[in-house]
């Protein structure tokens, strides 16, 4: 036989050995996956006749149901203020929000546990739809999205011992139900929303990144304390004359806001951040010093992807930065001496998501430990009839994660108590005594919070922010933490702060309310 041949019959082997193998793989070891891929046929054309799960909230209030119409599965939502979290599922559009986190679960492609899988495939037993209960108290959330009726903004509520989302919602929204069923009658109502000035589709609680302002003043306080830069005492000497003249620094002066005729003196953290002035934190972060800024910085979240959830079904919230943002993953370092005193308090390059500002309220309220975030609590399956609540077999609940400490505990003591200042203390209550909870009706109760205005340019106006936590007083277990920006809002003082305190103070009246 001739080497050509030979070598042509090596060639024949090794082709049908590698299709072979290709087959085997196919067919066999990712056959599962192949199956259950959203752009397979097969799966295009049962889903357009399959119900979906069901979604309820913290108290078995239906969110998200399916029916079968006219052969097509008909997806509808009763709250536009969920849709943003919730997302839609559409069979024209496709999936966003936890309809395409849990896509899976939800159309009885996959199960959390792979052993029923496997005998739902031995057995020949069609996929079951599964059902999901959120942490988010529809109460809450419908009091929150009235709270911000009329503007542009969003609000995120925490469980800062546990990290469970009570509430988080954007404003604009809008009704999903009209595009997730007939995919013939799905394109004039999404084009209406993707019109909108508005822009009602974009999740600005996490995906909205703004200028945060003096609320930035919190990370700032935190890193300066746990670092040992500063103490609760510490003042600096030029910082009274600088009020009035300007803090230069490299050349460029930083100037204070307006004190509203309030006279400069010497002022300790306390004080400084009652009248939160700009002088005094960009002291604080040149102290600090730009490596453990920036350290301290991505011990908060900043600088890197952040998730509400975790692995492969989590809603992505969109990356919080400090400095320039790095072509590279996290931040770059800041450029100067001038950005970093101005990142100090809240301005120059900061860019953050309103997620990530209620992560920051929440680890000072959990003496220093940022939790896990996470909003489905329960997974089941599915209730033969919605309207009754979640009532199918329990298969999965969720556990609060351990979280992380980002700070000392007696660093987020002292925080704590300069934010409770923030808000009770002679000259915070003049800019934030807005959001103490205990002016709508809950009494007795302290409130820790800072206020932020958020300068624009362009002579645009200021965005308005308020982050804080509640109860605060000594010895009390903080059951909320708050971020609330109001888009072009002005003063934190006069928008998001009311806004603030009312929530604050709503969730605990609820839970006072519980049996």
């Amino acid at each position: 036989m001739s080497p050509n041949i030979r070598r042509l019959g090596g060639y024949l082997l090794l082709a049908f050995a590698v299709v072979s193998g290709g087959i085997a793989w196919w067919q066999v070891a990712d056959a599962q996956q192949l199956a259950s891929r959203p752009d397979n046929p097969q799966v295009i054309a049962t889903r357009r006749s399959a119900l979906r799960g069901t979604i309820f909230d913290a108290k078995g209030t239906l969110l998200a149901s399916s029916r079968i119409v006219a052969g097509i599965s008909r997806r509808a939502y009763v709250d536009p203020a969920f849709s943003h979290v919730i997302g839609y599922a559409s069979l024209r559009f496709g999936t966003t929000g936890l309809e395409r986190a849990f896509d899976d679960l939800l159309t009885g492609r996959a199960d959390p546990n792979p052993l029923r899988d496997v005998f739902d495939d031995i057995l020949g037993r069609q996929p079951q739809p599964k059902d999901l209960t959120l942490t988010i108290d529809k109460r809450l959330q419908d009091f929150a999205a009235r709270q911000l009726a009329g503007m542009t903004g969003a609000i995120v509520a925490i469980d800062p011992r546990t990290g469970a989302i009570l509430a988080i919602t954007s404003t604009p929204s809008f009704n999903a139900t009209p595009f997730s069923g007939d995919p013939a009658t799905a394109s004039a109502p999404m084009a209406a929303l993707q019109a909108s000035a508005g822009k009602p589709l974009i999740d600005r609680a996490r995906q909205g990144v703004y200028t945060p302002g003096s609320i930035m003043k919190v990370v700032t306080a935190s890193a300066a304390l746990d670092s040992g830069s500063i103490t609760p005492s510490t003042t600096f000497p030029d910082q009274p004359r600088q009020e009035t003249t300007g803090f230069k620094v490299s050349g460029f002066t930083i100037r204070e806001h307006d004190l509203g005729g309030l006279r400069p003196a010497l002022w300790p953290l306390s004080e400084a951040i009652q009248v939160s002035s700009n002088i005094y934190f960009a002291h604080v972060g040149l102290d600090v010093g730009a490596e453990r800024y920036l350290d301290y910085a991505k011990r908060f979240g900043f600088c890197a992807p952040l998730a509400i959830g975790s692995g492969g079904r989590s809603l992505p919230v969109s990356t919080s930065y400090v400095t320039t943002r790095a072509k590279q993953v996290g931040c770059s370092p800041f450029k100067d001496k001038v950005e970093l005193a101005s990142a100090a308090f809240g301005q120059a390059q900061v860019n953050v998501t309103p997620l990530q500002m209620a992560l920051v309220a929440a680890t000072v309220a959990n003496d220093g430990v940022m939790p896990d975030l996470y909003v489905v609590r329960e997974i089941r399956t599915h209730a033969a009839d919605p309207t009754k609540g979640p009532k199918g077999a329990l298969i999965e609940t969720t556990s609060p994660g351990a979280g992380h400490r980002v700070i000392s505990s007696q660093s987020a003591s002292e925080v704590r108590q300069a934010m409770v200042d923030a808000v009770q203390g002679p000259l915070g209550r003049i800019y934030a005594g807005s959001g103490a909870v205990s002016l709508y009706g809950a009494g007795g109760v302290s409130t820790a919070a800072k206020t932020g205005t958020a300068q624009r340019s362009g002579g645009l106006a200021p965005h308005s922010w308020f982050i804080g936590f509640a109860p605060a007083q000594s010895g009390a277990t903080p059951a909320i933490a708050v971020a609330v920006i109001v888009e072009g809002g002005g003063a934190g003082s006069g928008k998001a702060a009311p806004i603030g305190g009312q929530v604050m103070a709503e969730w605990l009246k609820l839970l006072s309310a519980t049996p």
